[in-house]
């Protein structure tokens, strides 16, 4: 979906806490369930800051563009993404992660100087 004026796909940043590791939170384990909950905190309190002058939401399909700071985490490079992806539709960033909508994935380590930088783009 685009901005009708200007006809730019709609894209929004947020610089996150590094996510947990998907070994931790998919599994029934108390403890794990601690570090998620901080780790969502944490995040909304980044979101807040961020959310101005950014669109609210990205509707129909879009692309992410994950990038992770390997001096904020230890965990493998695809271990935080179903959590972070889950926490953007918890916080209504996206629609949802399922097939017509999330279109393009991409991880990578780079600059993200929180532990982690994330690009939602809306697709035209």
């Amino acid at each position: 979906m685009t901005d009708p004026p200007f006809a730019v796909p709609p894209v929004i940043v947020f610089d996150l806490p590094a996510p947990p590791s998907v070994n931790r939170t998919r599994r029934v384990d108390w403890k794990s369930q601690k570090l998620v909950d901080k780790w969502k905190r944490g995040a909304n309190g980044f979101v807040l800051l961020q959310r101005r002058g950014q669109p609210r939401k990205i509707y129909g399909p879009y692309e992410l563009l994950i990038v992770m700071s390997e001096a904020h985490t230890g965990i493998d490079l695809d271990n935080g993404i179903k959590s972070l992806i889950d926490y953007l539709h918890r916080i209504d960033a996206i629609e949802g992660d399922d097939q017509p909508r999330l279109r393009k994935l991409t991880v990578e380590w780079g600059d993200a100087p929180q532990g982690c930088r994330v690009h939602i783009r809306g697709i035209a």
